[in-house]
């Protein structure tokens, strides 16, 4: 199993004229719609490490770009490797901070990415060798993390305190989840987690606090290879994992009851959706010979809309002020119909440019070009996130798993 990725072009715009152009300035043929307990492990606390101010590879996170070119909108955070990153907001005074956890041994950093000349500030040194697969609840107080050990895939949950710029509690709690997790996904609040076991039948769902306690089974479904996200507050979505020219499925799973309705059936397909559900994004991919198709889908009249610079849905962040937009990577230079799968199996890459898409619109615009003249260097973009006011991203770059920011302007 890959230890680093569990699978279970044009001219940049002015950035912050481009940002606000897109979100906040005021069909085509599409796949088949569909008609309309368990235990967890042991819980721990530890007072972790109180590293204030520990240099890490920050030369200046909100002044020049640490690398390429000068007065460039891209910064280097951290060399990695970084095996997530989210940002959390702070007040008194209100700074915005990138939280990330190392791949090799779990250590946990703060940095105020809107402080000139700040240092990443140590948070958990409390020490996991073999990060294969990370993930942050919103705001950063829980991270999910995944190793493997003698074969078994072991899930961990790190929780924190609420952020404070001010705060020197560094209390934090450990978790261990069920062994065997495929798939999981945290609340749009941060509160709440689901996740997948492998059934006899399939898959088995279930939800949790977002220590991993508490849980509750949700529902079972004769698959056993899922995507699993939680967009909306009541509503998970799930897909079939995607392969080109291979039948899939999306769908909605209310978390109340576990009732399961179909959305889209179409080879090679994979989805994403915004917070209140008005928009699924979505790519099919009929085969190797075929071009693949990205569309967004308008929850309120049905009609889907095709996406100009074909996006993958799963290299997209939701805007968390603007319902209609959106963030993409995407590569720059000519991708093929599989370059997807490819790079799932790590044998594919190509250096992407950072786009902002309006569903409203149906504008798109590139936001960044890392290594042009919005500094930083080439790219193979792992995975992306977004400041709380639209203000910053962060992108995890694939091979190295170094870390970058990306000052949007707004």
């Amino acid at each position: 199993m890959n230890k680093n990725y569990l699978y279970i072009g044009g001219v940049a715009l002015v950035v912050g004229v481009g940002v606000w152009f897109l979100f906040f300035s005021g069909s085509s043929t599409a796949p088949t719609t569909a008609p309309n307990t368990t235990t967890s492990g042991e819980t721990r606390t530890t007072t972790v490490g109180t590293q204030a101010g520990t240099q890490i590879n920050v030369p200046s996170a909100a002044g020049p770009a640490a690398s390429g070119a000068a007065g460039g909108i891209i910064f280097k955070i951290d060399n990695g490797p970084v095996a997530a990153a989210t940002f959390i907001q702070t007040t008194r005074p209100t700074t915005t901070i990138a939280r990330y956890v190392m791949q090799e041994n779990a250590h946990v950093f703060d940095l105020a990415v809107d402080t000139p000349g700040a240092v990443a500030r140590s948070v958990s040194n409390t020490t996991v060798p073999g990060i294969a697969q990370a993930q942050w609840a919103a705001g950063g107080t829980t991270a999910l993390l995944q190793y493997i050990d003698g074969g078994t895939v072991k899930t961990l949950s790190l929780t924190f305190p609420p952020a404070s710029a001010s705060s020197t509690d560094r209390t934090a709690r450990m978790r261990f989840l069920p062994d065997g997790i495929t798939g999981a996904a945290f609340s749009p609040d941060g509160k709440s987690v689901a996740y997948l076991l492998t059934s006899a039948a399939g898959a088995d769902g279930y939800t949790a606090l977002a220590d991993g306690s508490s849980a509750k089974k949700l529902f079972s479904l004769p698959l056993s290879q899922l995507v699993l996200s939680w967009p909306s507050a009541g509503t998970l979505l799930a897909y079939t994992k995607s392969y080109a020219g291979v039948s899939g499925i999306v769908f909605f799973i209310t978390t109340t009851n576990g009732s399961v309705t179909p959305l889209l059936y179409a080879e090679g397909i994979s989805a994403t959706a915004d917070r209140t559900l008005s928009y699924v994004m979505y790519q099919t991919t009929p085969s190797a010979s075929q071009v693949s198709s990205s569309y967004v889908r308008n929850m309120k009249t049905g009609i889907n809309t095709s996406i100009s610079f074909d996006p993958y849905p799963e290299k997209c962040a939701w805007s968390p002020t603007a319902a209609f937009g959106v963030y993409c990577t995407r590569p720059l230079s000519y991708a093929s119909q599989t370059y997807i799968d490819g790079w799932h199996k790590g044998t594919d890459s190509a250096s992407d440019g950072i786009f902002g898409y309006n569903f409203q619109t149906h504008r798109s615009a590139i936001i960044a070009v890392p290594g042009g003249k919005d500094g930083g260097i080439p790219s193979d973009i792992l995975s992306l996130a977004v400041s709380p006011g639209d203000q910053y991203l962060l992108f995890i770059k694939k091979d190295d798993r170094s870390l970058w920011g990306v000052r949007l302007g707004n």
